[in-house]
């Protein structure tokens, strides 16, 4: 799900006018690499309710999108990227993995230089800011 969500990503921002996308692509690449490595060594796929409702958002985004604008698209993109985050708000709220902290801090922290290094409009901003409050979320909760 988390690469369907990437791709939808780089393609909607990109044609919203963020033409060096390079932080949604770096989010995509990695997220290829995890699946194949799932897909590699036969590891389960789990589709559930969440995954379904993600996938549902990102089909209308696509078709907002094509209806009206990639911009208006992103709103349905983002709400099924914090849908898609819920299970793992959850597992950490259940029991918290300090471990993992840095990863979500570097995360923030990626998303951080890539606002401060672009233009200052929506198609740049939109989805850095958005993952900044999801991986703080998520932050806050590995030390709970």
């Amino acid at each position: 799900m988390v690469l369907i969500l990437d791709i939808v990503g780089v393609v909607l921002v990109f044609n919203d006018g963020n033409k060096k996308p390079y932080l949604q692509m770096g989010w995509t690449i990695s997220a290829f690499l995890v699946t194949s490595a799932i897909v590699l060594n036969d590891n389960p796929w789990h589709w559930g309710m969440v995954e379904s409702v993600s996938f549902a958002l990102c089909v209308i985004s696509i078709v907002i999108w094509i209806k009206a604008s990639a911009r208006k698209a992103l709103w349905a993109y983002m709400a099924a990227s914090y849908i898609s985050c819920f299970p793992l708000i959850v597992d950490y709220w259940n029991i918290p993995q300090p471990a993992t902290l840095w990863v979500w801090v570097c995360t923030i922290g990626a998303c951080l230089l890539s606002i401060y290094g672009s233009k200052k409009d929506f198609a740049n901003v939109f989805v850095p800011l958005n993952a900044i409050v999801a991986n703080g979320i998520i932050a806050v909760l590995c030390v709970l």
